[in-house]
C-alpha cells in the first residue's frame, strides 16, 4: 500500500503550485474504441486461462465519454469526468474456473468512471497537466454458469501532455493513467493526435489498458486491451 501512500501525499503537496488553465473552458465529447484481448485470467486454485487460446476472445468496439471543466483559479483544481464500457466475448470447453470444469459462452466485462482532479503545470503551445484519479472499476468475470464481480474504487497518478502546432488547429499528446500496489496494477496509456476548428474538435489515436488484479474477490487476472479509438467534442 506504500504507492497508495505516495498518492495521497502528491495530492496534499500539489496544492502549493500556483497553476490552472490561463482561462474559462468546457469540453465534452465522446468515441468508439476498437480493441483486442491479451492475457490470462483464473481464480484460486484453478487452472490459469489464455483469454485468446482458451477462452476464444478476438477484438471488440466500446464507447467513451468525457467531460472537462478547467478555470483560472489558483488552488483549485481543473476536473475531468471520463466514463468507458469494456467488454469482450468468446467461449469455453472443459476449463477450470471458481471451482468448476466448464463449457460455454464467456464474457469480461470492465467498466470505469474516472473522477480527475488536476492542475495545468503548463498552458501555452505546451500544456503539462498533473492529477488524481478516482477510478470507479466495475468488473464482471462469467464462463458459462459461473459469475464473479469485482467492484473497486481506486486512486491513480494522472499525467496529461499535449503539444500544439501553432496556426493550424493541430495537436499531439497523450495521457497515462496508473497505481500499482501489492501485486495489483491499472494502467491506461492513451497517445492521441487532435484537430480543433472553432467549437468543433476530433481526436484519435491508441489507446492500452492494463489491468493485473492478485486474488481480488477471488479473481487473479494479467490482462491488455489495445487498439485505435476515434472521437468528437466540442469546446466552449
Amino acid at each position: 500500500m506504500r504507492n497508495l501512500s505516495l498518492l495521497a501525499a502528491l495530492a496534499l503537496g500539489i496544492s502549493s503550485f500556483n497553476a490552472s488553465a490561463d482561462a474559462l473552458g468546457f469540453f465534452v465529447g465522446g468515441g468508439a474504441w476498437n480493441h483486442s484481448a491479451s492475457g490470462t485470467l483464473g481464480t484460486t486454485g484453478d487452472d490459469i486461462l489464455d483469454v485468446e487460446s482458451d477462452l476464444k476472445m478476438g477484438s471488440k468496439q466500446d464507447i467513451y465519454a468525457w467531460a472537462a471543466f478547467e478555470h483560472f483559479v489558483p488552488l483549485i483544481p481543473n476536473i475531468r469526468i471520463e466514463t468507458a464500457t469494456l467488454g469482450h466475448s468468446g467461449s469455453a470447453n472443459g476449463v477450470d474456473f471458481n471451482g468448476s470444469n466448464l463449457t460455454g459462452d464467456v464474457s469480461v466485462s470492465l467498466d470505469n468512471t474516472d473522477a480527475i482532479l488536476y492542475y495545468r503545470l503548463l498552458d501555452n503551445w505546451v500544456n503539462f497537466d498533473f492529477g488524481i484519479n478516482l477510478r470507479t472499476l466495475d468488473g464482471e468475470f462469467t464462463i458459462a454458469t459461473e459469475t464473479l464481480t469485482v467492484s473497486e474504487t481506486i486512486p491513480m497518478l494522472y499525467l496529461s501532455a499535449q503539444f500544439d502546432l501553432p496556426f493550424s488547429g493541430f495537436s499531439v499528446g497523450g495521457d497515462i493513467n496508473t497505481i500499482s500496489y501489492d501485486g495489483t496494477e491499472l494502467q491506461d496509456i492513451r497517445l492521441r493526435a487532435m484537430y480543433e476548428m472553432g467549437i468543433f474538435g476530433f481526436e484519435g489515436g491508441l489507446k492500452t489498458t492494463t489491468v493485473k488484479l492478485v486474488d481480488i474477490d477471488n479473481v487473479t487476472a494479467d490482462l491488455e486491451f489495445s487498439g485505435l479509438f476515434l472521437g468528437a467534442f466540442l469546446h466552449f
